[in-house]
């Protein structure tokens, strides 16, 4: 693959030597390849090791090269056209984060699971988050209520999020007015001064692939993404793109579903004539894990799918802890974690763990989520690994309470516990809906009518449940015990 860390061969390529150059900038081990993008003229430049010789070769120093016509021009165009890549996203301590965008953001669903992440990952910072979303927003609505209802909260960080809205209309008309008017809350969070987000809309969740799409509105998406993708890097501002990887994601959910019901096929009423005498839309089949909620708005197993995309987008980091235990007690490798009060006796496996910090909290209704997208684990790896146990199934208490069972092999291996904290993460989940709902909304209903005592008074309120929420975010020592 070209730029693989540790790659030593480029796949030659089927196509001419129009579809890419190669040549050798120095003697170093580095070569510059120009790749021609799929469907357009561009010329992406890719620094890759270059082909290896037979034998070792003297190879002309840049002055000698460059006086070929041809190469000084690729070489310079190369050299203006590469931009540096935002970083990935940095916290720091006290940033107040607003999360603007429309009726998805509104759900308070992917938007708290990231809130969860992050002040879980990161408690020494106390982080505080706020949800500006409205259904039904586009860029124009969220640049009418921007100084009371994103402005007003004095964040350091603004995510947008819209874009679902925004396709409805004609395209030479709304994709212009998408991109102009995003630029302008670029504009509007910068003179703040925050750090801006961008992060493209969600799938519909209606089967569509891409470029084999189910419906007009998730087919519309794809170029608003591109262009957002394209705006971003022209205004050097941290990109999201949840929409591709979800795609082909919920797609390949949906088209699996439909394929099991279509061999079980189950008789069905005939839906009801639409009131405006238009055809009926067919029912969506189901899905293979069910999303939750509806094509726009999914419920906790889709969210959580979004939380993991835009995460890793940001570059969220993934370790968390790690422990390794004998069957007979013996502590091996502790990262990140404290084990202590250790005991095997009678066939239970018993011990303390204090982590440096917590994994990501995934409340029970979202568990299925990491179904659909494995890989969403990698986000918190909080791992176990119990050797020399015998075969068979082991029952996890935490705290006293069942947590899981699992198979001595996965023990073994190391199993990861995130989704075996189920209390906890209830009770932080719990806490952060309350601030972000009802607490949150006083507050935003005071800033617009301008009622400074009610701001005070949401301001209290909101105070009160982020200390609730910062007491209960900090590690604390539970108790395992493992048995046949």
């Amino acid at each position: 693959m070209l730029g693989s860390p540790g790659g030593h061969r480029l796949r030659k390529s089927k196509r001419r030597n129009s579809d890419f150059i190669q040549f050798a900038a120095t003697g170093a081990s580095l070569a510059l390849v120009l790749l021609r993008v799929s469907g357009s003229g561009a010329m992406i430049p890719v620094f890759a090791p270059k082909f290896p010789v037979s034998r070792p070769r003297k190879v002309k120093p840049m002055h000698h090269l460059l006086k070929n016509p041809f190469l000084a021009f690729a070489f310079i165009a190369a050299c203006t056209s590469l931009r540096a890549e935002p970083p990935a996203l940095k916290l720091k301590g006290n940033d107040v984060w607003v999360m603007a965008g429309d009726s998805i953001t509104a759900q308070r669903q992917h938007s708290n699971y990231i809130e969860m992440f992050y002040r879980t990952r990161h408690p020494e910072l106390k982080l505080h988050f706020r949800n500006s979303g409205i259904g039904g927003n586009r860029t124009n609505h969220v640049l009418d209520r921007f100084d009371y209802d994103i402005a007003a909260w004095k964040p350091t960080i603004v995510s947008v999020e819209l874009g679902m809205n925004d396709v409805g209309g004609p395209f030479e008309k709304t994709l212009p007015a998408y991109v102009e008017g995003m630029k302008k809350i670029i504009a509007k969070i910068r003179a703040i001064p925050a750090t801006p987000i961008l992060i493209s809309s969600s799938p519909v969740d209606d089967g569509s692939k891409l470029n084999d799409w189910r419906g007009d509105r998730c087919k519309t998406i794809h170029p608003f993404t591109e262009a957002l993708q394209k705006l971003a890097a022209e205004e050097n501002v941290l990109f999201v793109d949840q929409y591709h990887p979800l795609l082909d994601l919920w797609g390949d959910n949906r088209r699996k579903g439909a394929e099991i019901a279509a061999k079980n096929p189950k008789p069905e009423a005939a839906p009801a004539p639409a009131a405006d005498g238009k055809p009926v839309k067919p029912k969506l089949p189901p899905s293979l894990i069910p999303l939750g909620g509806d094509p726009v708005h999914p419920g906790p197993v889709g969210q959580y799918t979004m939380a993991a995309v835009i995460l890793k987008s940001l570059g969220a980091g993934g370790e968390v802890s790690s422990a390794t235990l004998s069957a007979d007690g013996k502590i091996g490798e502790a990262r990140g974690c404290k084990i202590t009060d250790v005991t095997a006796k009678d066939g239970v496996l018993a011990f303390t763990r204090l982590d440096e910090t917590s994994p990501w909290p995934v409340l029970p209704a979202g568990k299925a989520a990491f179904d659909l997208l494995p890989s969403g684990l990698d986000l918190s790896k909080y791992l176990l690994k119990v050797t020399g146990l015998a075969e068979g199934d082991y029952k996890v208490s935490i705290d006293g309470k069942p947590a899981a069972t699992v198979n001595a092999k996965d023990l073994g291996a190391g199993w990861n516990m995130t989704l075996a904290m189920t209390e906890r993460s209830s009770a932080i989940g719990k806490l952060v809906q309350q601030l972000q709902g009802p607490l949150n909304n006083a507050w935003r209903k005071a800033s617009k009518e301008k009622n400074a005592e009610q701001i005070a008074a949401a301001q209290a309120a909101i105070d009160a449940c982020e200390k609730e929420i910062q007491t209960l975010i900090q590690p604390a020592p539970i108790n395992v015990q493992i048995t046949k």
